[in-house]
């Protein structure tokens, strides 16, 4: 017999996949996407099967693989084909790859359990067993309640037992517990009580015979009552001692008689989404043209069975959900599944609501704030076909639903789709685009601010462009005022100097004492018109303030000393909540200083404003408002999104201030008033992206307003008021601001005429990662490509959490580089020729791949 060979990836950080032989017994079961045990070193490990062939391999020693874990792959072909195309794209190992891939379904717990599945005699002559093993097996278990796998395998001395035991399970010989060792996810159990039709007459006969019995048999004979009356064949043990008053004694008594058998049976952990009235946006709409084209042509591409990709470019308001529901709907007909992607964890209970209501237990969700039971408990389920929609931020795509037929990435814009701070660096959108690539589906990508990236894929024919330019329902978009708060500091200025001559004229010696300062405060007399009217009016209010906190930072005007942390080269934000100062970057804590630990000075001044800051004022200026904030330090518990959300849109507070979470994808018909503390938060980034994200930011906010009736307006304030891309938001014009971008990224070589790829080496000592960080740079620079090199330099935090980091950026120019694959070829040598470094080989210095980084 040909020797068979398998090709396995190992989720650690290598990249490479490693080989070994299949043993003869398992050549019937193996294939790829399966999990194998193999020994790897002195210790054994899980590794993904993601070849087989029988070509040797040039390898002296080749050892076995020692069993295989799965009885169904968790891994389709169209997912293992994925993984590979995100570890080539995206530089990442593929072991790491895939188990980011199945990380919802949590990997088996360590400790699984078998007992028989019926009584033991009636295996005693080994009538149902197909093989010698498969007798061992019945053996060994006659006689013992249960016993671990590892048991097993020592008892009958035979190591690979996984393959036997799926399908022992599967003829229902045995079955296969799992039970908790450490932090392991299992499934959840409940009680129940069995109701068939044998019992049922078994009680009946009771009864009578009962009937003349003593008066302790009284209160069974009221349990077994109304157990008749229940029409099910099982009930949750819990539920029915709640609702009966029966009481647990009476019936184990009934049990001891043999009338009543307990069970039990898998329970599934989910979250519970109430879909009350406000949360549901607006309801009874009449498709417009614009929707009912947008919706034929993607259920056109359903219907064809090919990959088919799609830029809905909606206005705020237009009904892009909709457009998603009705699709779905017809990918339901057709006996397919759905994702829906989101890039915000806050975003998920609104959204899933409305599917619910369309859709009902259909529905799933996926995203890091569920309770470990829960994800693991979706991942399951989703695997086996009871959920044909599955909604999530980005670690949703991976959802190992069958028979694909439509991605939706809503908000496609939004840079929170990219995976920034571990492998595999994936951006979502494009993993969306690629999943339905190899699925033969229909992908949607979804925006009212759409990424330059994908605008100029439509405009190139890469994506269809569908565009909806009206709201629903004749509703108007906003008006938008530009506040100019350089002219309002100025105009405010002049009355303080007034007050304060008017001061000194009438008591000098009052005034010098009083030493006022000139305090600006954060909301222009416009807003605060603005807000005292819509309180008046009982209207809700939005105001975004893109920054946490209180103050950025603390200064001593003494002596300039700045708070700073001690692990990065970053400021300490303060809080004013907790009165400490904290690094948003790796978390440390200090309290908050009283004097300045330079020079002692007791002036301390608080710089810069957050949501905390603007709270206070607003509390100062309108003592009689509701005020919700929602920013990361208020909604850290479970269910917090939700709740601060319901409470806003249910009229119970009349202003949500927060971050930028309160600016995506909110549909709440009350309100009709958008302020924008700062809009030069975002603006003035040091990054080439700065002005298309403030304009996707401050648009999307805008369209928070007058989704209704009730006509809508916004205020933005800012020191910039000249700025394009705040004209371009003031007119709702993202085809002009799109236009102007686009001559500034052509002239400086930036995406989408390039595709950039940033290395970052950090390590703890500089000159090490700064001498790797050259190396590289240099490697680069002497090679000829349609690229250009810049760095190496230290990143603009220079060292975060004791790490030093270099950058080195490559712009790899798409017009002599259209594939990227100079580009990928190129750097994997420089990568490889770096790691026989020695700051490499010690690995005192880590390379880090980042592609398309945002």
């Amino acid at each position: 017999m040909t020797q068979l060979y398998a090709e396995l990836a190992i989720p650690l950080a290598v990249d490479k996949l490693f080989t070994y032989t299949v043993p003869a017994q398992l050549r019937s079961t193996i294939r790829p996407g399966l999990r194998a045990v193999v020994p790897f070193g002195k210790r054994s490990v899980v590794g993904f099967i993601v070849e087989l062939h029988t070509v040797k391999p040039n390898i002296s020693q080749i050892r076995p693989i020692t069993d295989v874990i799965d009885a169904e792959p968790p891994l389709t072909d169209e997912l293992l084909s994925l993984a590979r195309w995100i570890a080539e794209y995206y530089f990442a190992p593929l072991g790491e790859v895939l188990k980011a891939a199945v990380i919802q379904g949590a990997t088996p717990p360590s400790k699984r359990m078998v007992r028989l599945a019926s009584p033991p005699d009636q295996h005693s002559s080994g009538g149902y067993a197909r093989s010698s093993k498969h007798l061992d097996i019945l053996n060994a278990l006659n006689g013992v309640r249960r016993m671990s796998i590892q048991q097993l395998q020592k008892r009958i001395g035979v190591k690979n037992i996984y393959t036997t035991l799926n399908d022992m399970a599967q003829r229902h010989l045995i079955v296969i517990d799992e039970e908790p060792v450490g932090r392991g996810v299992l499934p959840k159990y409940e009680r129940t009580i069995a109701i068939t039709d044998e019992s049922r007459s078994l009680w009946r006969q009771w009864l009578l015979d009962a009937r003349n019995g003593k008066p302790q048999y009284q209160t069974q004979r009221t349990a077994v009552h109304k157990l008749l009356a229940i029409d099910a064949a099982e009930i949750p043990l819990a539920q029915y001692l709640r609702t009966s008053g029966v009481s647990l004694s009476t019936l184990r008594s009934l049990n001891r008689k043999r009338l009543l058998d307990f069970g039990r049976r898998e329970t599934i952990r989910s979250t519970e989404y109430d879909l009350y009235e406000s949360s549901l946006g607006t309801q009874n709409i009449v498709l417009n043209p614009h929707q009912r084209n947008a919706i034929d042509k993607i259920c056109s591409g359903v219907e064809s069975g090919q990959f088919q990709s799609y830029l809905l470019y909606g206005v705020t308001g237009s009904g892009k959900t909709i457009v998603y529901i009705e699709a779905i709907r017809r990918v339901l007909e057709e006996g397919k599944s759905a994702i829906v992607l989101v890039p915000e964890i806050s975003l998920t209970p609104q959204i899933v609501r409305r599917f619910k209501l369309h859709f009902g237990e259909k529905v799933v969700v996926l995203h890091s704030r569920l309770s470990r039971g829960e994800r693991y408990d979706a991942w399951r389920m989703i695997q086996a076909g009871k959920f044909s929609i599955v909604i999530g931020p980005r670690s949703a795509v991976f959802a190992p639903l069958k028979n694909l037929g439509l991605i939706v990435v809503d908000e496609e814009h939004e840079g929170s789709y990219k995976q920034f701070d571990q492998t595999p660096r994936y951006h979502a959108r494009d993993t969306a685009v690629m999943r339905a690539h190899f699925a033969r589906a229909v992908v949607v990508l979804g925006s009212a601010t759409p990424s330059l990236e994908s605008y100029k894929n439509s405009s190139i024919g890469k994506y269809e462009l569908l565009e909806m330019p009206e709201r629903v329902d004749n509703a108007r978009l906003p008006t938008i005022e530009i506040i100019d708060m350089t002219k309002e500091r100025q105009e405010r200025l002049a009355i303080f100097r007034q007050q304060r001559k008017t001061e000194f004229k009438e008591d000098p010696v009052k005034a010098r004492a009083s030493k006022r300062p000139f305090v600006f405060g954060m909301i222009s007399n416009r807003l605060k018109e603005q807000i005292a009217l819509r309180l008046g009016k009982k209207e809700g209010i939005i105001l975004l303030q893109n920054r946490r906190g209180f103050a950025p930072f603390t200064e001593c005007p003494d002596c300039g000393y700045v708070e700073m942390c001690d692990n990065c080269n970053i400021t300490l934000t303060y809080h004013l909540t907790k009165k400490h100062l904290r690094c948003h970057y790796c978390g440390l804590v200090r309290q908050g200083p009283e004097v300045c630990v330079k020079c002692g000075s007791s002036d301390i001044r608080y710089r810069g404003f957050g949501t905390q800051r603007v709270e206070e004022e607003l509390k100062l200026l309108f003592p009689e408002a509701r005020i919700l904030r929602m920013d990361l330090d208020t909604t850290t518990g479970r269910g917090t999104h939700d709740r601060l959300l319901r409470t806003f849109s249910d009229g119970n507070a009349d202003i949500l201030l927060g971050t930028q979470m309160v600016a995506k994808g909110l549909d709440i018909s009350r309100v009709t008033l958008v302020g924008v503390i700062s809009a030069d938060t975002q603006m003035l980034l040091p990054d080439f992206r700065s002005a298309e994200r403030t304009f996707q930011l401050l648009t999307q906010v805008a369209g928070r307003a007058g989704r209704s009736v009730l006509a809508g307006e916004v205020i933005i304030q800012t020191f910039q008021p000249s700025h394009y891309g705040l004209r371009h938001v003031s007119g709702h014009d993202f085809k002009a601001f799109y236009g102007e971008e686009m001559a500034y990224r052509r002239e400086l070589f930036y995406p989408p005429f390039s595709r950039i790829v940033l290395v970052e080496c950090r390590g703890k000592r500089e000159n090490e990662v700064a001498g790797h960080a050259m190396f590289l740079a240099n490697w680069l620079k002497q090679r000829d490509g349609g690229y250009l090199v810049l760095g190496p330099a230290p990143a603009a935090i220079a060292r975060i959490n004791k790490q030093f980091r270099w950058h080195v950026v490559v712009k790899d120019l798409k017009s002599d580089d259209p594939s990227g694959n100079l580009l990928h070829r190129v750097l994997k040598e420089a990568l490889a020729a770096s790691a026989r470094l020695p700051s490499a080989k010690s690995r005192s210095v880590r390379s880090i791949v980042d592609v398309d980084p945002v």
